[in-house]
Parts: C-alpha cells; structure tokens; sequence
C-alpha cells in the first residue's frame, strides 16, 4: 500500500488555500561524509515557490496545499524528492552525487546496508542486498547471521531444521511475509524459511514489536516481510552457484522474460535447486552431522497494469523438499534396521494482488491481496511415523484514505483466513494413530488503523482488529499502538504495545522430541489460541565523531502470555509434555552501534540481553537453548573499489538445558552449556558482471562434541538430541559466484 500512496500523491494535486512552513537541512554525501550543502535549492515541484539554504545548509519554506513534492538540489549531486503531507514540520535532505560522477561500487557502497526506517512509527529495520552479500544467504533462515536482532540455531543434532529466535522467542511467534503475503505460518512455520532462496531476496523489513493490524492478527514479537526482486526493475538475469565443504551445492536462476520498460506486463521466472548428496560424521558419534537431501523451488509472477488506475500481480510457486539424517549405516542403506530420519515436504501456492487508484480523489487507493496454498508432509523418525496435511486461503482488502488533511490518515477493511489442517503420528507397525488432530478453522476479521503524520516530528499509529475463530468459536480483539517522537535531530523515541493470538499446532511445531526416544504427551485439551501481550521501547541516536555518523539504537521489549503451548522436558527423562500455561514471559533488551568511516568501513557492535521464562510442570524456569547474553560485532571493508571483506564474531553466553537429574548417571548432562565464540568470514570480489565470493563459517573450528545422549542405542531410551548448544559440523568452507544483467 505505500507503493501505491507514493503514486498517487506523485499524480494527484489537492486544492485549498491554506498555508503552513517546512524547515530543514540539506546535506552532500562526499567520501562517506554528511556536509552542510549551502545555497542548495529547495522548491516545490510545479510549482514557482522555492527557496535557497544558508551556509549551513538550513532552508524555511511555505507549504501551499496544492502542491505536496519538495524537492532539492545541488550542482554535481542528484535531485531529491519527497511527498510532505503535513502543512508543517521539518524534513532533511541527503544528495548523492550524480550517476556519471561516480562508478557502481560507490554509489553502491553509499547506501546503508541496515539502517531504522526514520519515517516509520515502529522500530523498522530495513535490510538490502549489501547487507545480505556479506554472507552466504543460501535461504532466509541463513540471511540474519550478520544481523544482532534475530539468532540463529539448529532446533535438534539430526533434522538439520534452522530455526529463528526474536526478542527471546521462537520465530513462529513472529509474522513472516513474503511481499506482506503470509508465508511461514502453520506447517509452514518450522521449516517455511528455508523456502525463500536467500539470492531471489532484494530486502528485508523487520519490525520488533506488534506490527500492524493490517497484516492480521499472528504478530506476536514482530515481522519479517521479504521482497523479492520485481519484475519491473529486477536484473533481466541472474545466475546464482554455490558450494561448501558441508556437500551443499546450490544453483539459482533468476529471468525478466519481458525487458521493454514500458510494457504493460512484466514477468519474473524464478528457479532454484540445491542438494547435500552424502553425509558427513566428523565428531564420530554414527550420526550425520548435516542432514543429507534437496530441494526443488520455482515461481513465476506476473505484474499487470491496466490504464492509469489499476494495477496488480498473479504467480504461482512449487516447492519439492527432501530431508534425511540419523545414522550414517540407514543413510547407505534404508533396509539397513538402522535409525533413521527421513522428510518430505510438497508446496503448491497461487497468489496474487490488486490495487486501485481512484484518479478523482486525492490518496484514497483499494487493494486486495490473496493467496491459496497446500502443503503435504510425511516425515520418519526411526520406527515412528508423522503425516501432516494443511490446505489454505488468505483474503485481506484495504482501503487507504484520509480525514480532513493529509496528517490524518486511515486504512480499513476486511480479511479472511481459511485453514484445514491434519496432523498425525503413529508407530511404523500400528494402523491406528497414537495421535490425530484435525481442525478445519474458519476467521473473518475486520480492521481499522488510524494514522497521525506531523512531518517528521511526530506519528502515531492505533489500531484494532477484530476476529471470530470459528474452532475455538470465540470473537478476539486486537488493539495495538505505535507511536514515534523526534526530540531532536539526532535523537528519535518510540514507544510501541498490543495483542496478537495465533493457533498452534501442537504436533507439528514440536516434532523436535520424536529426535529421540521420549514419548511425546499431551496433558491439556486442545481449547485456546496462543494469546501474548507486547510493548516496547526503543532509543535512536545519531552522534557525529570524525565527521562520520555514529548511529545508536537501543531497544527494550516484554511479552507476556495470556495463553501458551510450552514444551517440558525436565519433568521426566523419558517422556516430553505438551503443556497450555499462562504466565510465560520475554525480556529483550538490545543495544547497537552501527559506524560508517568514509564509505569503505562499516562497523556494528552490539549486546543482547535475554530472559525468556516458561510456565513448566514444576513451575517457572527460564527458557532451552537461549542465551541469558549475547554479543555480536562486524566488520565489512571495502578497498580497491571491487574487493570486499567481512567478518563477524559472536560470543554466546550460557544457554539453560533441559534437566536429567533422573537419567541414569551416565546419561546425565550439564544443566547449562559453557559460553563460546564463533567467528565468520567473507571476501567479495565484483569483476564487470561477475560477483566471486569465497567465506568460511565457524573459523574457529568450535564444536559442541557429544550433541546426542546414548547415539550408540537410539531405539533405547535416554536416547536424545534436544541437548544442542553449539555448532556440530565444525569449520566450514564454501565458494560461490553471482552473474548478473541489468
């Protein structure tokens, strides 16, 4: 929808006589620095109003209702323009120089790779692919290992499953999108992520905190909302490979089967293969220390305008997923009465959007965006046997509008989501389930978002959905808050809080203990959603040192659980508890200093604190597997224009286990993991259309050594691999290369 309000306001004039005054500074980017642009032009587009700024860059000019595109320039440096809405405020400018001043790699290089969206009310994190090129981005769930707000780690020692954490909680907790299309949700929320091929990725916006209620209801700690690059202004191709010394090999193939810039449709083809042929055991436990298997990815989208007024898209996506691990004797031979896990996901989804731009009226644009999708899994742990089975259809309408002015906006309209979902586990040898679940769930909502804009100064947004969940036939409110104030210049202050539920499944999302021989069991009826509470707090500072911006952001959140599904481990060695608790809770509280020296070093450090508690059988105990502490710190350097350099160094501290104080002795672990460091490293090399990359994952070489209890007996019990802390696999080479076409 912002794409759709910047084009309206860039076609459409509003009338009125009324008057008001923006002020603010124009900046030149030179050499990685911001300088005061003294006599730089500021006006308004179509208009005869326009003003110059004094030495120190500082402009004052009227704001007449007609016109809403300030624009201003210098000689030498790019034209920038922006919609101002309000009839008063301040706005800043920051030029680049011109395209035929400067080569590809620098102005490449004066974007942020990361950086806070200033104008957004939320704590928005902006990710491009300078960002994403620091490392091998192999699918989404791998593009955040040089970002300190989301971690990374493996769910078991023999899925091979990446999951990801934020604000102390697991990922299913927060809304992922692909271009604001629910994606990794339901069955797909495990293992959804390693659907989105990291090269096919042009950004990532991540919100901390509740996001908006336009997205639905299932934002609980925040969104992860991934564009792909479009069929209008991707490259015309791309080729993607990649391997490393773990057996992965990776290809990927991106092509704009339309070129003409002026055509009415544009097409992207997007195909993606990838395979680790054999297993590797190099801790010598006979388990594989990466589960072998491969994937096969394709979509293709259209984009379609017709006239001045509408626009939209239509694609399809197929995935073909195979996983398998456990001893490296099944890996050989399946027949071979050895324990094995083995995986197999089918994907099919239709999806498509709509948006209308009424052409008579200033703003006012409808879209509609909706999705259907099916997905299969069937799934072996040793002699016990999974089935899952989701069918679903999204509808969300949005109508984007204004009262009075442009300060006062809203957006409103109608969803609907549609999820018929089986799962089922039994043993190899029975007929009859152990387990069997199935739901058919059916949730109308409403929406309604009100959105104040006094220029840069000051947002808010509030907002509330309701719905009715025809499963657990209840109507459930959503009210949310977000809201931002600049104090200064340099200093901006956000304040954010709401609800958001979401149905678990219980089987699926818990699949990690049939990684072991523990009797899965359900103590309560299956009769609430999953309720959290969110607010937080964030702090962004800009401080100039040396002539280069320092920015520092600081951010605190707290989710608290009306209603959750909590995994307990500790009450009894040989069995797993799927509990309904209300009470648990997060704290996160994020500290980061990101520092750009004249374009060419890029420095981020950052602290993490993490207190994650869950509700368990014998009371409140802090969360498995989540660090109490975490630091983070990167370095990327750029030199000789076309080489490139990064590092990250992670330090982890202690993460709580679960208990075994009544295994057998020899059985028995620690009940927390030591502290560690991981280091990654990655150099880039851009040749004409050829991008090389050659890095290494875990160059220290650290490893967790025993991350399986009892792997010389797994169909005995004690056997278990839900102990993992560290890396497995150890050091980990790989090489790649990217071909490109504009």
């Amino acid at each position: 929808m912002r794409f759709l309000y910047s084009l309206t306001i860039c076609f459409l004039t509003v009338g009125g006589s009324l008057w008001g005054q923006i002020d603010g500074y124009v900046f030149l980017f030179e050499e990685g620095q911001q300088i005061p642009a003294p006599l730089a032009e500021v006006y308004w587009e179509g208009s005869e109003i326009g003003t110059t700024t004094d030495e120190n860059g500082y402009f004052q000019i009227q704001k007449p209702a007609k016109f809403n595109r300030l624009s201003a320039r210098f000689t030498g440096f790019e034209t920038m323009t922006k919609v101002i809405i309000s009839r008063k405020g301040s706005t800043n400018f920051v030029l680049i120089p011109k395209q035929s001043e400067l080569d590809e790699v620098s102005v490449e290089g004066s974007a942020l790779a990361t950086q806070v969206n200033v104008q957004a009310a939320g704590l928005h994190y902006e990710i491009n692919t300078k960002e994403l090129r620091k490392a091998a981005c192999c699918n989404l769930a791998e593009s955040f290992e040089t970002n300190a707000s989301i971690d990374v780690s493996f769910s078991d020692a023999i899925t091979g499953t990446k999951q990801i954490e934020m604000l102390g909680l697991a990922g299913k907790y927060a809304l992922i999108q692909r271009e604001n299309v629910p994606f990794a949700r339901a069955l797909n929320s495990q293992d959804g992520m390693a659907f989105i091929p990291g090269p096919f990725i042009q950004s990532i916006q991540v919100t901390k905190g509740l996001s908006s209620v336009i997205n639905g209801f299932e934002s609980l700690t925040g969104q992860i909302n991934v564009e792909y690059f479009k069929p209008e202004t991707g490259p015309k191709l791309a080729l993607n490979i990649f391997g490393n010394a773990g057996a992965r090999n990776e290809v990927n193939l991106m092509i704009r089967d339309h070129w003409k810039d002026d055509a009415k449709a544009h097409n992207t083809t997007m195909l993606h293969y990838s395979s680790i042929p054999f297993a590797q055991d190099r801790n010598n436990d006979g388990f594989a220390d990466i589960s072998t298997g491969r994937q096969l990815n394709g979509m293709h989208r259209t984009h379609y305008t017709f006239g001045d007024s509408w626009e939209g898209q239509v694609g399809i996506s197929l995935v073909d997923n195979l996983r398998e691990g456990g001893q490296i004797d099944y890996l050989e031979s399946e027949d071979s009465g050895n324990w094995g896990f083995r995986s197999s996901d089918q994907r099919f989804e239709l999806f498509g959007k709509t948006g209308y731009v009424f052409q008579e009226e200033q703003l006012r644009t409808l879209g509609t965006i909706y999705s259907f999708n099916r997905q299969s899994r069937s799934s072996n742990f040793g002699d016990r046997v999974l089935n899952f089975e989701q069918s679903s259809f999204y509808l969300n309408t949005i109508l984007h509008d204004f009262i009075g002015n442009l300060e006062h906006q809203f957006k409103t309209g109608l969803s609907f989501q549609a999820d018929i979902i089986t799962e089922e586990a039994r043993h190899q040898r029975q007929l009859s389930p152990a387990y069997l679940h199935n739901r058919t769930e059916l949730v109308p909502g409403a929406f309604f978002e009100y959105n104040y804009i006094e220029g840069d100064i000051f947002s808010l947004v509030l907002g509330a959905r309701a719905d009715y969940n025809s499963f657990f036939e209840q109507l459930y409110f959503s009210p949310r808050l977000q809201a931002k104030y600049q104090l200064s210049r340099n200093t901006t202050l956000r304040l954010s809080g709401g609800r958001g539920q979401r149905s678990p499944n219980r089987l699926a999302e818990n699949v990690r203990v049939f990684a072991s021989s523990r009797n899965l069991v359900f103590s309560d009826e299956y009769t609430n959603p999953e309720v959290a509470w969110n607010s937080g707090f964030s702090w962004s500072q800009n401080i100039i040192i040396n002539d280069f911006l320092l920015r520092w952001n600081t951010d605190i959140f707290y989710t608290w659980f009306e209603s959750k599904v909590v995994l307990d481990l500790d009450y009894d060695p040989l069995q797993a508890y799927v509990l309904n608790r209300s009470g648990s809770q997060s704290l996160s509280i994020l500290s980061q200093l990101d520092y750009t020296f004249k374009d060419k070093l890029d420095l981020r450090l950052a602290y993490k604190y993490l207190r994650s508690e869950e509700v368990f059988l014998e009371g409140r105990d802090l969360n498995y597997g989540i660090p109490l502490n975490r630091a983070f710190f990167n370095a990327a350097y750029t030199f000789y224009e076309d080489w490139k350099i990064d590092g990250t160094l992670n330090w982890f501290g202690q993460k709580r286990l679960p208990k075994t104080s009544l295994s057998p002795v020899e059985f028995q672990q620690a009940g927390e993991s030591p502290s560690f460091f991981t280091v990654n490293a990655q150099v880039n090399y851009t040749h004409k259309r050829f991008e090389f990359f050659a890095g290494v994952d875990n160059l220290l070489n650290f490893r967790q050594e025993n991350p399986i209890v009892n792997s010389q007996n797994p169909f005995d019990p004690y056997f278990d691999s839900n102990f993992v802390w560290g890396p497995i696999f150890g050091r980990n080479l790989y090489l790649g290369m990217y071909f490109i076409i504009e």
